[in-house]
């Protein structure tokens, strides 16, 4: 099943739709997501320009970069659309004397998001639950092989107006095998358009082991309708990718209600 066909037209939609409601929370960056959905027949575009990973595994030195796309449709009430994939991605690899490298598409994904009760005043609790199906759809070198089915939730609470903290955890299952996620964030906001938060990441692979890294980011919004963005983290330990960082951008494009 070939998505990126959908995924490109829900891309050329959003930036033909005018901004024109109230901007919502953003997904990026950081791990997890946003307690809140978009309004009713909105969008957004969430994009990575790009993500850079750094892994060295078996005598070989990876270096990827992933053009990452999260397109998000308001459907109503607390429920949102969600279609992501990776039109754009590239491999270095080098190792026993041997380099190459693979430029192609990563998988498609489709979820939903429900979020009872969204975001609201300092000191609110709130919660968002996301269901994905990751279709097998990618080249060789950026897709899973196989249908993975992935299930999250966000639990996020404001002590005050400048702070707000997150945990998120997650399940992924890929040929009968699953992999954990748990991951608190830190933030805080400094003035009216900057946020900078703190992240640490706890996974559990049933293939790779345990994996830990740590690191933060930055969000800026530029008026109301477009949030630049950029991380990094950092391996603690001997198993996953020793560095993951990006930038990206995010725009919100909707109409009156």
């Amino acid at each position: 099943m070939n998505l990126r066909p959908a995924l490109a037209a829900l891309s050329l939609l959003a930036v033909a739709t005018p901004a024109l409601a109230d901007p919502p929370d953003f997904d990026r960056p950081g791990a997890g997501f946003a307690t809140t959905v978009l309004p009713a027949g909105t969008l957004a575009l969430e994009q990575g320009l790009p993500t850079y990973e750094r892994q060295r595994q078996d005598g070989f030195l990876d270096r990827t970069y992933t053009a990452d796309s999260l397109v998000r449709i308001g459907l109503g009430g607390p429920v949102e659309l969600q279609v992501a994939g990776s039109a754009w991605n590239r491999l270095e690899e080098r190792g026993q004397g041997s380099r190459r490298h693979a430029v192609g598409h990563g998988d498609t994904s489709v979820g939903v998001k429900w979020a009872p009760a969204g975001a609201g005043d300092a000191g609110d609790f709130s919660w968002a639950a996301l269901g994905n199906v990751t279709f097998d759809n990618g080249d060789e070198d950026f897709g899973n092989g196989a249908r993975e089915v992935s299930l999250g939730t966000t639990l996020q609470w404001q002590p005050d107006e400048q702070h707000q903290n997150t945990l998120y955890a997650n399940v992924d299952r890929l040929k009968g095998r699953n992999t954990w996620t748990l991951a608190p964030t830190f933030g805080r906001r400094f003035g009216e358009n900057l946020t900078a938060y703190l992240e640490a990441d706890a996974i559990h692979d049933a293939d790779d082991g345990n994996e830990l890294q740590a690191g933060g980011g930055l969000a800026y919004t530029i008026g109301d309708h477009v949030q630049l963005d950029a991380y990094a983290l950092h391996r603690i330990g001997s198993h996953g990718p020793s560095v993951v960082a990006g930038v990206g951008v995010s725009m919100f494009f909707g109409k009156k209600g």
